[in-house]
């Protein structure tokens, strides 16, 4: 271990488990450590690594607004704003759509809550078990994986937890004091868990009828990554609110709720504020990330690559593939630890999730069928070596 990474110990809080090297630079789906050793990342840093790592339209962009104004609030216009939040707006909304930007996917989800409840003067949230919105009070309230809500105090009252794919349970959690409905459309942490055909829109219809908005929380599956624009275009389903966050900016912190013009008339001055949220050199970076994803339209690619990995991925200790597009778990016989730590000593990088037995991808959109074979193989090697050695 380097000295700078015990220093790095010494002064920061323990709060992660850290791979044992430190990283350097990035390209597309590799990155390289202090030694110069190249690993295949298909993990995407928490799927942050939407276009690849350091993607040079998103570097140049950021250098040029860095140069021009690093920052000012958002009490002035802003030309880079407006094509952020433009560019958004065409990508997963609609026509009269607006945007709140502001810096995480747990600001997002909990401005999304809040503006549910203004747009119905209503107080209560249902939210779904096994669901990750964020580590904030009001993003944590909403979370159903309990372990993550152990031992933390002060949590709303005013959310409700009903099991994710159960729509007779949700029925009889929506009442008349029910603001909103906020669910990942695909439970990414849980281990990328797929909702039962004809749930989202069962949802949607649901909250329409009773007069509580739709939330998509889509911090993992939006911005191409389910092989379409948005989970939402994706299943066929219209929410009243969505959020996005992760790639959304290729790793400058950014995020967003986006509101159709219903949910977004009910928006005053001074209902939300955040001092760095839309400020100019975040949306340097969402409009060029926005921009390449568009031009390339990224999501077909992610879609080919499913296609790839579902067709090619056929091993006896694979038991299932869940998710969509590029977030996808491997579903093993067993936990996955062992396995996740022999590729790893491969150079190839991929995630854990809540449940033991998954592996999660989560790479950039612009991973290739190549990269692909290349944790295709290496899985090969590792499943045969622990069967000649049972």
């Amino acid at each position: 271990m380097t000295t700078f990474m015990k220093e790095e110990d010494a002064c920061l809080l323990p709060t992660y488990e850290k791979f044992p090297f430190a990283l350097e630079r990035g390209e597309g789906c590799w990155v390289w450590d202090e030694a110069g050793s190249r690993y295949l990342d298909l993990y995407g840093g928490h799927a942050v690594a939407l276009i690849g790592h350091s993607p040079a339209e998103v570097a140049e962009a950021v250098s040029l607004q860095a140069r021009r104004l690093l920052f000012y609030s958002n009490l002035v216009y802003s030309r880079i704003r407006a094509e952020a939040a433009k560019a958004l707006v065409g990508l997963c909304g609609e026509p009269g759509s607006q945007v709140f930007f502001c810096n995480s996917g747990a600001e997002a989800n909990e401005n999304a809550m809040r503006l549910a409840r203004a747009a119905t003067g209503r107080p209560l949230i249902v939210a779904t078990e096994g669901s990750f919105h964020g580590r904030t009070a009001g993003a944590l309230a909403a979370t159903g994986a309990a372990k993550y809500r152990k031992g933390v105090a002060g949590l709303g009252s005013d959310v409700v937890h009903v099991p994710f794919g159960d729509l007779p349970a949700a029925e009889a959690s929506i009442g008349a004091a029910t603001a909103g409905v906020i669910l990942e459309p695909i439970q990414s942490l849980g281990g990328a868990v797929m909702p039962p055909a004809g749930y989202l829109k069962g949802l949607e219809d649901l909250c329409r009828r009773k007069g509580a908005l739709l939330i998509f929380d889509e911090v993992q599956t939006g911005l191409g990554r389910v092989g379409e624009r948005s989970a939402a275009l994706a299943f066929g389903v219209r929410p009243h609110l969505q959020t996005f966050a992760k790639g959304l900016g290729s790793g400058v912190p950014a995020a967003a709720t986006l509101a159709v013009a219903d949910a977004a008339a009910k928006v005053r001055p001074g209902m939300l504020g955040s001092t760095f949220g839309g400020g100019p050199l975040a949306c340097a970076a969402v409009a060029a990330t926005l921009r390449t994803l568009s031009q390339r339209r990224l999501w077909e690619n992610a879609a080919a690559m499913e296609a790839l990995i579902r067709e090619t991925f056929r091993f006896p200790r694979i038991k299932e593939i869940r998710g969509k597009g590029l977030l996808l778990g491997l579903v093993l016989d067993g936990p996955t630890k062992d396995v996740r730590k022999a590729l790893l000593e491969k150079k190839i990088i991929v995630g854990g999730a809540d449940d033991p037995n998954v592996i999660r991808l989560l790479p950039p959109l612009t991973v290739s069928a190549g990269e692909i074979g290349l944790l295709r193989d290496a899985l090969a090697e590792i499943f045969a070596s622990r069967t000649a050695a049972a």
